[in-house]
């Protein structure tokens, strides 16, 4: 066997490097190989007295040290030695190839990645010997992808396999870049070629930096983390409370989404998850019949109140103890029931920064109700007038419910250990650094399914909540006999009523800008359709009563979405890039027009008529000039560049991604 096989084994010449890499030699050369210890000048004297009794042998090479010249730097040095040790390395390699004992295979030190060329060469395969651990390395290698910053960022550093890592846990030369600049290349650059080696050794064994042992510190971390999530039982607000929860999930936290009696029946589906659910009552089963929307919030938050307060109890003396709830920004007093029994409470925004800091600065008192005209300057806000503004603090008469709604969830929000925001850093980056200087916010969004954005989740391809069931094979099938960038998709969301004048122009809006469309009309709507609509346009158009609007948005045929700007639809287009025609109708939607238009320069507002109507022609010709006209390119062109910016957001390593590694890892 001695003749057959002899490894040649080439270690970087420090005491760290040579040690293991001897040692791996000697158990080489007891399985019967040939094994050949290649010193180099350096330190060969130091290795002379192993030379005599070894199992290995011992072969001497250049490295530059023996022609006496000082170098005056890392750099210079390290060039030497890779200059010299590449002729001297190839010399002896010759020179064995015709010996009596031809070298097949060449182990080399993973910081001299050029020493598999040379033995390539030459006919010799390789392998890299890593000296340092599994995790270490797994580190190096994404830096050198690119998926750590050089210097890196935290406060925390989320890799695959690995536990979350502070900056204190990262190898120094990644976060101190320009100190030992020749150093940090020597450790990034062993993967510029390693895919090519033959086999890949470490210095390590398998259980110790085994994935299943990672997964363990995984466990432990789920049975000491876990998070009750209780979102407000609409749509717009389960949605993106429930994606969060996926996210905290992914992230090792044990989650439980509190649902309550009046949607629980919707939510039976979704039972699979990789979130737990617990339901708890909301006296809807109660059949109690409250006139007003007054009477009905008050109920709701008694009886809620008292439900919540007997499930944290329960869970309290179970195997899994929450440390945190997590409530919906629309029900403050959670934070106060989650106090009493020691837990601490995250108040979960499910609309935009900018929004709530409008709203914050009118429960302060700092604008005026109701709105009469331009409110004054806001910090960190473009300027906005009174058709940019929530429309609760413009007319306060028709839904006093819900305007107190809005103003409360700042009644008690600095109780709160954190802020979560449904948004992304770069989205709305002056406002929430204005926020982020004086309270605890996290943004941590776009809060939709992973497989439209990152597709790290591999599992998390849709909401799963419905209230409303799709359309999905006609729309589909539909979309997908249509050129791309051909369709216009009109929708006004789950709660949005159009007059029948207003329906009757938009219909015919849709129908005279002669694009294909395909236009989401609630069953309840659907008798406001002008007579005969849906005979005249079905060459053009497809109507439905409701669809899988992430399907639709993502699919190429669709060329803009004429929407009401609600905010989850607002960051859906967004993520997949899709231009807007937007015709905001009440609440929040007037202020996210405003930023979807002149800050984000992603969509066309249409404007209105004197009696308040987006007549016919206006929509038309709106449409034509996103589908169309010049500036039409230029807002697709930005909706592209937001789609990748939300991306890079929730993707490992981007601003909400570390957002939520912190917020789980603080909890342990």
């Amino acid at each position: 066997m001695e003749r057959e096989i002899h490894i040649l084994v080439i270690p970087y010449p420090v005491q760290g490097h040579i040690n293991p890499m001897l040692q791996f030699s000697k158990r080489l050369a007891s399985k019967g190989p040939r094994v050949t210890v290649i010193t180099t000048t350096s330190i060969s004297r130091s290795m002379a007295a192993m030379q005599e009794s070894s199992v290995v042998n011992f072969e001497t090479i250049s490295d530059g040290s023996d022609e006496g010249v000082n170098l005056a730097s890392i750099d210079e040095e390290l060039e030497r030695f890779k200059l010299f040790v590449t002729q001297s390395l190839a010399e002896l390699i010759e020179s064995q190839n015709s010996s009596q004992h031809p070298p097949k295979f060449l182990v080399y030190d993973s910081v001299l990645p050029w020493a598999l060329d040379v033995a390539r060469q030459l006919g010799v395969d390789g392998a890299p010997f890593f000296t340092q651990s599994c995790a270490v390395n797994a580190i190096y290698y994404h830096a050198h992808k690119g998926a750590v910053g050089m210097p890196a960022e935290g406060p925390w550093v989320s890799l695959p396999s690995l536990p979350s890592l502070g900056l204190d846990d990262m190898p120094s030369f990644l976060c101190d870049t320009t100190s030992y600049q020749a150093l940090l290349n020597l450790v990034v650059n062993q993967f510029s070629n390693f895919q090519k080696a033959n086999w890949v050794f470490f210095n390590n064994f398998d259980k110790l930096e085994d994935e299943k042992e990672i997964e363990k510190h995984r466990k432990k971390m789920e049975g000491e983390n876990h998070i009750l999530v209780i979102p407000f039982p609409v749509q717009g607000h389960i949605n993106p409370m429930l994606q969060f929860s996926k996210r905290l999930a992914s992230k090792g936290a044990r989650v439980t989404l509190v649902t309550l009696s009046s949607i629980s029946n919707s939510m039976g589906a979704l039972q699979a998850s990789s979130v737990n659910f617990e339901t708890i009552s909301d006296g809807v089963e109660e059949g109690k019949k409250l006139e007003s929307m007054e009477a009905r919030a008050k109920d709701f938050l008694l009886v809620v109140s008292q439900s919540l307060a007997e499930l944290i109890e329960r869970q309290n003396v179970s195997k899994h103890p929450p440390k945190l709830l997590v409530y919906d920004s629309f029900m403050p007093w959670a934070v106060n029931v989650a106090k009493q029994f020691g837990l601490d409470g995250a108040a979960f925004f499910t609309q935009s920064c900018g929004v709530n800091a409008i709203y914050y600065h009118a429960h302060q008192g700092a604008i005026r109700m109701p709105l009469e005209g331009s409110p004054a300057p806001l910090p960190s806000m473009p300027p906005l007038g009174i058709n940019d503004m929530p429309s609760f603090l413009c007319d306060t008469a028709s839904y006093p419910a819900f305007l107190h709604l809005v103003l409360n969830q700042f009644s008690n929000f600095e109780e709160a250990k954190w802020l979560l925001y449904n948004t992304f850093e770069s989205l709305e980056d002056e406002v929430v650094n204005w926020m982020a200087s004086q309270w605890p916010v996290k943004t941590i969004g776009p809060a939709i399914p992973s497989m439209y954005l990152d597709k790290r989740l591999e599992d998390d391809k849709e909401y799963g909540l419905n209230l409303f069931k799709p359309n999905v094979d006609a729309c589909m099938k539909w979309l997908d006999t249509k050129e791309i960038g051909s369709v216009v998709y009109a929708s006004f969301g789950s709660l949005a009523t159009l007059g029948e004048e207003q329906m009757e122009e938009l219909a015919l809006g849709l129908k005279n800008s002669n694009c294909y469309f395909l236009w989401v009309v609630r069953e309840s709507e659907e008798k406001k359709l002008p007579v005969n609509f849906l005979q005249e346009t079905a060459e053009k158009g497809l109507v439905v009563t409701w669809c899988p609007q992430l399907d639709v948005l993502a699919h190429k045929a669709i060329g803009c979405f004429m929407t009401h700007c609600g905010w989850n639809s607002t960051l859906e287009a967004l993520s997949l890039g899709v231009p807007m025609v937007v015709m905001p109708q009440w609440t929040d939607q007037p202020t996210n027009a405003k930023f979807i238009v002149d800050v984000w320069k992603v969509g066309i507002r249409i404007q209105l008529d004197e009696k308040g109507i987006a007549n016919k022609e206006e929509i038309a010709l709106r449409i034509r000039e996103v589908m169309e006209g010049e500036r039409g390119k230029e807002i697709k062109n930005n909706s592209i560049r937001w789609k990748k910016l939300a991306i890079e957001a929730v993707d490992e390593g981007g601003s909400s991604d570390k957002n939520i590694e912190e917020f789980v890892a603080k909890l342990a």
